[in-house]
Protein backbone atom coordinates (compact mmCIF):
# COMPACT_ATOMS: atom_id res chain seq x y z
CA UNK A 1 0.00 0.00 0.00
CA UNK A 2 3.10 2.50 0.72
CA UNK A 3 4.49 1.54 -2.04
CA UNK A 4 1.67 2.05 -4.62
CA UNK A 5 0.93 5.49 -2.94
CA UNK A 6 4.58 6.33 -3.16
CA UNK A 7 4.71 5.84 -7.30
CA UNK A 8 1.14 7.59 -7.00
CA UNK A 9 2.94 10.74 -5.89
CA UNK A 10 6.11 10.21 -8.03
CA UNK A 11 3.76 10.31 -10.82
CA UNK A 12 2.00 13.34 -9.44
CA UNK A 13 5.13 14.97 -9.18
CA UNK A 14 6.42 14.24 -12.76
CA UNK A 15 3.12 15.30 -14.17
CA UNK A 16 3.43 18.59 -12.40
CA UNK A 17 7.17 19.26 -13.05
CA UNK A 18 6.42 18.28 -16.94
CA UNK A 19 3.33 20.60 -16.93
CA UNK A 20 4.73 23.68 -15.59
CA UNK A 21 7.63 23.06 -17.82
CA UNK A 22 5.71 22.76 -21.01
CA UNK A 23 3.45 26.07 -19.83
CA UNK A 24 7.19 28.07 -19.93
CA UNK A 25 8.36 29.99 -23.03
CA UNK A 26 11.75 29.16 -24.28
CA UNK A 27 14.99 30.58 -23.68
CA UNK A 28 14.82 31.66 -27.53
CA UNK A 29 11.33 33.43 -27.27
CA UNK A 30 12.81 35.32 -23.69
CA UNK A 31 15.30 36.72 -25.47
CA UNK A 32 13.47 37.65 -28.94
CA UNK A 33 10.58 39.44 -26.36
CA UNK A 34 13.65 41.02 -24.63
CA UNK A 35 15.01 42.46 -27.98
CA UNK A 36 12.18 44.01 -29.28
CA UNK A 37 11.27 45.60 -25.48
CA UNK A 38 14.66 47.42 -25.99
CA UNK A 39 12.91 49.44 -28.61
CA UNK A 40 12.37 52.65 -27.89
CA UNK A 41 8.61 53.61 -29.31
CA UNK A 42 7.39 50.97 -26.67
CA UNK A 43 8.09 53.97 -24.06
CA UNK A 44 6.14 56.43 -26.01
CA UNK A 45 2.88 54.45 -25.74
CA UNK A 46 2.11 57.07 -23.36
CA UNK A 47 -1.88 57.31 -24.15
CA UNK A 48 -2.81 53.91 -21.72
CA UNK A 49 -2.30 54.22 -18.13
CA UNK A 50 -2.60 51.00 -17.68
CA UNK A 51 -4.43 47.50 -18.80
CA UNK A 52 -6.25 44.88 -16.81
CA UNK A 53 -5.58 41.72 -17.02
CA UNK A 54 -7.14 38.86 -14.95
CA UNK A 55 -8.39 41.89 -12.53
CA UNK A 56 -4.48 42.66 -12.34
CA UNK A 57 -3.13 45.78 -13.48
CA UNK A 58 -0.15 46.18 -15.37
CA UNK A 59 1.87 49.17 -16.13
CA UNK A 60 4.13 49.34 -19.42
CA UNK A 61 6.71 50.60 -17.88
CA UNK A 62 7.13 48.24 -15.01
CA UNK A 63 6.68 45.47 -17.87
CA UNK A 64 9.78 46.94 -20.02
CA UNK A 65 12.13 47.26 -16.70
CA UNK A 66 11.47 44.07 -15.54
CA UNK A 67 13.91 41.19 -17.36
CA UNK A 68 11.42 38.39 -18.35
CA UNK A 69 12.03 34.63 -17.02
CA UNK A 70 10.71 31.63 -18.53
CA UNK A 71 8.32 30.98 -15.43
CA UNK A 72 6.48 34.80 -15.89
CA UNK A 73 7.30 35.26 -19.77
CA UNK A 74 3.58 34.12 -21.25
CA UNK A 75 1.87 36.47 -18.88
CA UNK A 76 4.20 39.54 -19.73
CA UNK A 77 3.46 38.37 -23.44
CA UNK A 78 -0.35 38.75 -22.69
CA UNK A 79 -0.36 41.92 -21.00
CA UNK A 80 1.85 43.46 -23.87
CA UNK A 81 -0.40 41.81 -25.80
CA UNK A 82 -3.24 43.35 -24.40
CA UNK A 83 -1.16 46.87 -24.16
CA UNK A 84 -0.83 47.07 -28.04
CA UNK A 85 -4.45 46.13 -28.57
CA UNK A 86 -5.55 49.43 -26.46
CA UNK A 87 -3.20 51.27 -28.19
CA UNK A 88 -4.22 50.47 -31.68
CA UNK A 89 -8.04 50.58 -30.20
CA UNK A 90 -7.62 54.33 -29.47
CA UNK A 91 -5.73 55.27 -32.92
CA UNK A 92 -9.03 53.25 -34.90
CA UNK A 93 -11.36 55.04 -32.84
CA UNK A 94 -9.57 58.26 -33.61
CA UNK A 95 -9.24 57.90 -37.54
CA UNK A 96 -13.34 56.02 -37.65
CA UNK A 97 -14.61 59.08 -35.89
CA UNK A 98 -13.00 61.10 -38.60
CA UNK A 99 -14.56 58.94 -41.41
CA UNK A 100 -17.63 59.01 -39.80
CA UNK A 101 -17.61 62.66 -39.98
CA UNK A 102 -16.51 62.85 -43.64
CA UNK A 103 -18.98 60.50 -44.66
CA UNK A 104 -21.65 63.26 -43.29
CA UNK A 105 -19.58 65.94 -45.48
CA UNK A 106 -19.91 64.47 -48.38
CA UNK A 107 -23.73 63.78 -48.57
CA UNK A 108 -23.94 67.53 -48.05
CA UNK A 109 -21.95 67.85 -51.02
CA UNK A 110 -23.68 65.61 -52.88
CA UNK A 111 -27.14 67.08 -52.08
CA UNK A 112 -26.06 70.48 -53.63
CA UNK A 113 -27.45 71.20 -57.12
CA UNK A 114 -25.02 73.44 -58.36
CA UNK A 115 -21.96 71.67 -56.74
CA UNK A 116 -23.02 68.02 -55.90
CA UNK A 117 -19.55 67.16 -58.15
CA UNK A 118 -17.55 67.75 -55.61
CA UNK A 119 -19.77 65.33 -53.77
CA UNK A 120 -18.57 62.86 -56.23
CA UNK A 121 -15.12 63.47 -55.86
CA UNK A 122 -15.36 63.68 -51.63
CA UNK A 123 -16.38 60.17 -51.94
CA UNK A 124 -13.94 58.68 -54.30
CA UNK A 125 -11.22 60.68 -52.04
CA UNK A 126 -12.18 58.90 -49.11
CA UNK A 127 -12.54 55.74 -50.66
CA UNK A 128 -9.25 55.91 -51.77
CA UNK A 129 -7.73 57.19 -48.42
CA UNK A 130 -9.38 54.17 -46.37
CA UNK A 131 -8.15 51.45 -49.45
CA UNK A 132 -4.58 53.36 -49.79
CA UNK A 133 -3.64 54.21 -45.85
CA UNK A 134 -6.54 52.96 -43.56
CA UNK A 135 -6.99 49.53 -44.85
CA UNK A 136 -2.70 48.63 -44.57
CA UNK A 137 -2.36 50.48 -41.05
CA UNK A 138 -4.97 47.65 -39.75
CA UNK A 139 -3.38 45.09 -41.61
CA UNK A 140 -0.04 46.23 -40.18
CA UNK A 141 -1.55 46.48 -36.75
CA UNK A 142 -3.43 43.02 -36.75
CA UNK A 143 0.01 41.58 -37.81
CA UNK A 144 2.03 43.00 -34.80
CA UNK A 145 -0.63 41.97 -32.63
CA UNK A 146 -0.69 38.33 -34.43
CA UNK A 147 3.43 38.08 -34.22
CA UNK A 148 3.47 39.39 -30.07
CA UNK A 149 1.13 36.47 -29.34
CA UNK A 150 2.79 34.04 -31.48
CA UNK A 151 5.54 34.11 -28.83
CA UNK A 152 3.22 32.36 -26.30
CA UNK A 153 3.26 28.86 -25.71
CA UNK A 154 -0.77 29.12 -26.40
CA UNK A 155 -1.24 31.68 -28.64
CA UNK A 156 -4.58 33.38 -28.85
CA UNK A 157 -4.92 33.15 -32.72
CA UNK A 158 -3.97 29.61 -32.75
CA UNK A 159 -5.74 27.97 -29.73
CA UNK A 160 -9.46 28.90 -30.61
CA UNK A 161 -9.33 32.39 -29.48
CA UNK A 162 -8.87 33.88 -33.08
CA UNK A 163 -10.75 36.93 -32.23
CA UNK A 164 -9.05 38.32 -29.05
CA UNK A 165 -9.21 41.94 -28.41
CA UNK A 166 -9.55 44.25 -31.30
CA UNK A 167 -7.33 41.80 -33.44
CA UNK A 168 -10.47 40.49 -35.60
CA UNK A 169 -11.38 43.83 -36.19
CA UNK A 170 -8.17 45.40 -37.51
CA UNK A 171 -9.11 42.37 -39.31
CA UNK A 172 -11.96 43.57 -41.15
CA UNK A 173 -11.04 46.93 -41.43
CA UNK A 174 -7.97 45.24 -43.41
CA UNK A 175 -10.28 43.36 -46.11
CA UNK A 176 -13.15 46.99 -46.05
CA UNK A 177 -12.34 46.59 -49.63
CA UNK A 178 -15.17 43.39 -49.54
CA UNK A 179 -17.57 45.41 -48.27
CA UNK A 180 -17.51 48.93 -50.27
CA UNK A 181 -18.71 47.52 -53.52
CA UNK A 182 -17.02 50.26 -54.84
CA UNK A 183 -17.37 48.82 -58.41
CA UNK A 184 -21.37 49.91 -58.59
CA UNK A 185 -20.35 53.58 -58.17
CA UNK A 186 -21.67 55.94 -61.39
CA UNK A 187 -21.37 59.68 -61.70
CA UNK A 188 -24.87 59.19 -63.81
CA UNK A 189 -26.51 57.73 -60.52
CA UNK A 190 -26.28 59.65 -57.44
CA UNK A 191 -27.88 56.71 -55.89
CA UNK A 192 -24.54 54.73 -55.87
CA UNK A 193 -22.99 57.16 -53.89
CA UNK A 194 -24.55 57.80 -51.52
CA UNK A 195 -25.20 53.96 -50.78
CA UNK A 196 -21.77 53.42 -50.54
CA UNK A 197 -21.35 56.68 -47.79
CA UNK A 198 -24.07 54.83 -46.29
CA UNK A 199 -21.73 51.93 -45.71
CA UNK A 200 -18.57 53.51 -45.03
CA UNK A 201 -20.82 55.79 -42.32
CA UNK A 202 -22.55 52.45 -40.90
CA UNK A 203 -19.27 50.55 -40.62
CA UNK A 204 -17.41 53.37 -39.35
CA UNK A 205 -20.31 53.27 -36.14
CA UNK A 206 -20.03 49.49 -35.76
CA UNK A 207 -16.09 50.20 -35.00
CA UNK A 208 -16.54 52.99 -32.99
CA UNK A 209 -19.55 50.71 -31.26
CA UNK A 210 -17.02 47.56 -30.79
CA UNK A 211 -13.69 49.66 -30.13
CA UNK A 212 -15.22 50.68 -27.03
CA UNK A 213 -16.94 46.95 -26.04
CA UNK A 214 -13.66 45.66 -26.67
CA UNK A 215 -11.70 47.85 -24.83
CA UNK A 216 -13.83 48.87 -21.41
CA UNK A 217 -12.80 45.53 -19.56
CA UNK A 218 -8.80 45.62 -20.22
CA UNK A 219 -7.61 49.47 -21.03
CA UNK A 220 -7.73 52.45 -18.74
CA UNK A 221 -7.02 55.22 -20.92
CA UNK A 222 -5.33 58.90 -20.05
CA UNK A 223 -7.70 60.43 -22.36
CA UNK A 224 -10.75 58.97 -24.12
CA UNK A 225 -12.15 61.91 -26.75
CA UNK A 226 -12.29 60.57 -30.38
CA UNK A 227 -13.54 63.93 -31.68
CA UNK A 228 -10.17 65.68 -30.46
CA UNK A 229 -8.64 64.81 -34.26
CA UNK A 230 -10.94 66.07 -35.56
CA UNK A 231 -11.80 69.15 -34.12
CA UNK A 232 -8.14 69.69 -34.38
CA UNK A 233 -8.04 69.29 -38.55
CA UNK A 234 -11.32 71.39 -38.54
CA UNK A 235 -9.80 74.20 -36.68
CA UNK A 236 -6.94 73.66 -38.71
CA UNK A 237 -9.35 73.60 -41.98
CA UNK A 238 -10.98 76.65 -41.16
CA UNK A 239 -8.12 78.85 -40.52
CA UNK A 240 -7.20 78.49 -43.83
CA UNK A 241 -10.04 79.35 -45.71
CA UNK A 242 -10.01 82.51 -43.92
CA UNK A 243 -7.15 83.17 -44.57
CA UNK A 244 -8.40 82.69 -48.38
CA UNK A 245 -7.30 79.91 -49.14
CA UNK A 246 -9.00 77.55 -51.69
CA UNK A 247 -9.16 73.74 -50.71
CA UNK A 248 -11.43 71.59 -50.77
CA UNK A 249 -12.41 69.89 -47.24
CA UNK A 250 -12.19 66.42 -48.24
CA UNK A 251 -8.76 67.29 -50.04
CA UNK A 252 -7.15 68.65 -47.10
CA UNK A 253 -8.69 66.07 -44.66
CA UNK A 254 -7.31 62.90 -46.78
CA UNK A 255 -4.11 64.76 -47.01
CA UNK A 256 -4.51 64.77 -42.90
CA UNK A 257 -5.51 61.40 -42.71
CA UNK A 258 -2.28 60.05 -44.97
CA UNK A 259 0.35 61.96 -42.71
CA UNK A 260 -1.56 60.58 -39.57
CA UNK A 261 -1.39 56.96 -40.70
CA UNK A 262 1.90 56.92 -42.15
CA UNK A 263 2.93 58.32 -38.42
CA UNK A 264 1.02 55.91 -37.03
CA UNK A 265 3.01 53.21 -38.84
CA UNK A 266 5.99 54.49 -38.25
CA UNK A 267 5.93 55.22 -34.40
CA UNK A 268 3.45 52.29 -33.17
CA UNK A 269 5.23 49.58 -35.47
CA UNK A 270 8.80 49.88 -37.08
CA UNK A 271 9.84 51.60 -33.47
CA UNK A 272 8.40 48.71 -31.90
CA UNK A 273 10.45 46.64 -33.93
CA UNK A 274 7.88 44.85 -35.77
CA UNK A 275 9.11 43.80 -39.69
CA UNK A 276 7.21 43.65 -42.72
CA UNK A 277 7.66 41.17 -45.11
CA UNK A 278 6.40 42.61 -48.08
CA UNK A 279 6.43 39.26 -50.59
CA UNK A 280 4.51 37.22 -47.73
CA UNK A 281 2.53 40.40 -46.32
CA UNK A 282 3.27 39.19 -42.98
CA UNK A 283 4.48 40.92 -40.00
CA UNK A 284 7.27 39.26 -37.87
CA UNK A 285 9.67 39.34 -34.95
CA UNK A 286 13.39 39.61 -35.89
CA UNK A 287 15.21 36.66 -34.39
CA UNK A 288 18.14 38.49 -33.18
CA UNK A 289 20.52 36.08 -32.08
CA UNK A 290 19.57 34.16 -35.18
CA UNK A 291 21.16 36.98 -37.35
CA UNK A 292 23.98 37.37 -34.86
CA UNK A 293 24.72 33.67 -35.67
CA UNK A 294 24.55 34.45 -39.50
CA UNK A 295 26.99 37.44 -39.14
CA UNK A 296 29.31 35.52 -36.89
CA UNK A 297 29.53 32.39 -39.62
CA UNK A 298 29.94 35.19 -42.79
CA UNK A 299 32.32 37.28 -40.75
CA UNK A 300 34.40 33.80 -40.07
CA UNK A 301 34.56 32.18 -43.64
CA UNK A 302 35.52 35.64 -45.16
CA UNK A 303 38.81 35.32 -42.67
CA UNK A 304 39.89 32.02 -43.60
CA UNK A 305 42.59 31.25 -45.62
CA UNK A 306 41.87 29.99 -49.20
Amino acid sequence: MFSLKLVNFCFLLFSVILYTRADQISKKKVVMLDDLLEYLGWTNLVEIHYIKYYKTAYYLQTLIDTPTCVSKGNMKIRALTIYLGCSYAKIIDNIFFVISMATNECKIEIGKKRHFIDGFICTEELINIIIRSIAPMATMMKGAMDALDSLHMRPWATSGVPHYMVNSLLGKIGNILDDLNIGTLSRDDKSTYNSTLQIIHLFSLKTLKDVKSETKNYCEFVLYDNKYLFNEWFNEYKTLIEQNEKLLFIKFLTKKIKHYTKTVIIEKYFQLGFKFDPITEETFIPDITKRQLEIELEFKLSNEEP
